[in-house]
């Protein structure tokens, strides 16, 4: 049996594409109590889809339950990803898995395993990410390796999901 590495560590994330961002994070914290949810707009030049240069367009919203990052994700339906590829081939719901974890040793652990990488960039923040091609019936597998400004960012929303009574489902939109 293979076992995965040590270093790959846990999933941290979760990631659902979804129709309607405000919807479902609305639906999130009202039938499963997870919240509050920070919504945002990314456009992120320089990303690499299947080997083609283009920008990403996506409305996004993180939240925390527990140890676990919760990731909606609606897809800007003018511009190409893996997002608006999932939702066009009929997908809603799961759509990856994320582990925070070194990029290259990723990369190389999966692609040995025989997944393909298919979306790749970095945020206005130089934070990393890579999404390679999944299996055991996850559709994509993302890496990420939190610099510190995304690593407050999730520490943020974490603290906040502590201190959440459920009044407000969206507790920042930007």
């Amino acid at each position: 049996m293979d076992i995965a590495p040590t270093w790959l560590g846990p999933i941290r994330q979760t990631a659902f594409v979804v129709d309607d961002i405000e919807v479902a994070a609305h639906d999130w914290a009202s039938t499963q109590g997870v919240g509050p949810w920070f919504l945002y707009h990314v456009n992120i030049e320089n990303t690499w889809y299947r080997g083609e240069q283009i920008t990403m367009k996506a409305r996004m919203g993180l939240a925390q339950t527990g140890g676990q990052q919760i990731e909606l994700i609606q897809p800007h339906l003018s511009s190409p990803s893996i997002y608006r590829e999932f939702l066009e081939a009929g997908g809603t719901g799961v759509h990856h898995v994320c582990y925070w974890a070194d990029i290259e040793r990723s990369r190389q652990h999966f692609t040995d395993k025989g997944s393909e990488v298919v979306l790749r960039g970095a945020t206005s923040t130089g934070n990393e990410f890579l999404y390679m091609s999944g299996q055991n019936g996850i559709p994509y597998i993302e890496f990420v390796d939190p610099n510190e400004s995304m690593a407050a960012f999730f520490s943020q929303i974490a603290d906040a999901a502590l201190h959440w009574d459920g009044s407000k489902a969206i507790f920042s939109s930007r």
